[in-house]
């Protein structure tokens, strides 16, 4: 290409900023629905790059069609947010800053506070799937050719093609836990061996006690050390300061839409549970992280007082609990369900980050914010609800469906979670006996829309839902 900038050298970085972009130029344009934006598309072509463009006809157009409504547009917001985040971290690419890839079971604060270039790769190819309907096909497909399994998850085979294969840069050293699963611990070794990167895992411990977070954050800190070892840098209390404010007004708003989600009829509109988890996975890298967030929260807020619903006229609410996760590959897929049935998504294992387990990182010195941030680390989903006891998922489930009053439950499971398929039969039940609430499981691959085309899912979901109205 001539250039050797990151955001245009590396495809993955130059695709998801292309999106970021097209995005951006699509809600410019004011169009509510396809056939408005239909008027606008000839000429939002010719103002965009040719590579730009050459992306239009993979973009998903149920995405499209739902990012267009009312209910949705602020999520233009945390566009603006990605691509802030993405623009910070090609420039420091640039400025040959250390790189570290970090597993998203804690947020970028002490990367950014060390002058590190803070870089979650299996994000990156996450953002690819959720937007264009070729996703990472081509790397799912070549790592399978390569001896890796369909069953092992594609959160680490893709970041592990694309890097080998120059779409993404190799890290100075990965960073990650042993949560949540087996699958992903041994990918990181093979990572480690393919890649020649270091790797510093943080061991998490089984239980969830008070014993356990003594070990648990003396292993955090243990990756602070090794850090600084590798890459020369230093934790600047100052910097570290300012970012884990940005961070905690990040989960200000995030408790506070929790909250808000309790109102009958639900105030908050489903496409935002995938982001919301993103802004947490990036929480302190910008303030417009904030801003989205706090936009969210408004609309919610204002929602609740005036007693309106963004629902469709007369749709009488279903308070959905999606009891394991959401599907990534189909973010359209909550807002199709409110408009189609109005099930309201309150809340998953994924986006449930309950105030009174995690709270607010105390900033008064380093110690206290190391100690904070390695408790909300040691409180993250994926980490506090699967390295343990089954009892610990079932039973935030059970307080979520209470609180919010849930009416049925969705267990999409990701066919790749091999530790999570005792778990839907467990759900059902308890639910069931419990609360009296029905619900479905079906599988799908959170990565690779071709296991579970979405046609199929909306069959399945059709089927469950019109026995519920």
């Amino acid at each position: 290409m001539g250039n050797d900038k990151a955001i245009e050298k590396y495809d993955y970085f130059r695709r998801v900023d292309a999106i970021c972009d097209l995005i951006t130029g699509v809600l410019a344009t004011g169009a509510q629905t396809p056939e408005e934006l239909g008027e606008h598309l000839p000429g939002l072509l010719q103002m965009v790059p040719e590579y730009h463009a050459s992306l239009v006809p993979k973009v998903y157009p149920d995405l499209v069609e739902a990012l267009l409504t009312p209910k949705n547009r602020n999520i233009g917001t945390f566009i603006l947010a990605l691509k802030e985040y993405l623009t910070d971290l090609t420039n420091h690419m640039d400025e040959g800053r250390p790189l570290v890839s970090f597993f998203p079971f804690c947020g970028p604060e002490i990367f950014l506070s060390m002058g590190l270039v803070p870089l979650n790769s299996e994000v990156i190819p996450f953002l690819i799937a959720v937007a264009l309907t070729d996703g990472v096909v081509s790397e799912l497909d070549e790592a399978e050719r390569d001896g890796l399994p369909g069953h092992v998850c594609g959160f680490q085979k893709v970041p592990l093609k694309a890097i080998e294969n120059g779409l993404l840069p190799n890290p100075d050293l990965f960073i990650t836990n042993t949560a949540p699963c087996d699958s992903s611990n041994i990918m990181y070794q093979l990572i480690k061996k393919r890649l020649n990167v270091p790797v510093v895992m943080v061991d998490s411990p089984y239980y969830n006690n008070t014993k356990a977070f003594k070990y648990y954050l003396e292993e955090f800190k243990r990756m602070i050390e090794k850090l600084e070892e590798a890459t020369g840098s230093t934790l600047d209390e100052d910097r570290l300061r300012r970012h884990v404010e940005m961070g905690n007004e990040t989960l200000k708003y995030l408790y506070g839409l929790q909250e808000l989600r309790r109102h009958v009829p639900c105030p908050d509109p489903g496409m935002h549970r995938v982001l919301d988890t993103l802004a947490v996975m990036m929480a302190g890298a910008n303030e417009k992280l904030i801003d989205y967030m706090r936009i969210c929260y408004e609309e919610a807020k204002e929602r609740v007082e005036q007693g309106t619903t963004f629902l469709p006229e007369g749709k009488k609410e279903i308070r959905t609990l999606w009891s394991y996760s959401h599907l990534p590959n189909m973010l359209s897929l909550p807002s199709w369900l409110e408009d189609e049935f109005g099930s309201t998504y309150l809340e998953c294992s994924l986006s449930a980050l309950p105030a009174e387990n995690v709270g607010y990182v105390d900033t008064g010195n380093v110690e206290s914010m190391i100690e904070g941030l390695a408790w909300r680390s040691f409180n993250f989903p994926m980490h506090r609800n699967v390295m343990g006891h089954t009892d610990i998922h079932k039973n935030d489930m059970l307080t979520v469906a209470r609180a919010y009053q849930a009416q049925a439950a969705l267990f999409g499971g990701n066919q790749t979670c091999k530790y999570a398929w005792t778990l839907p039969k467990i759900m059902s039940d308890v639910l069931e006996e419990e609360l009296g609430i029905p619900s479905i499981t079906y599988e799908v691959d959170y990565m690779d829309a071709r296991f579970a085309p979405h046609a199929s899912i909306r069959t399945i979901l059709t089927e469950f839902f019109q026995t519920l109205m």
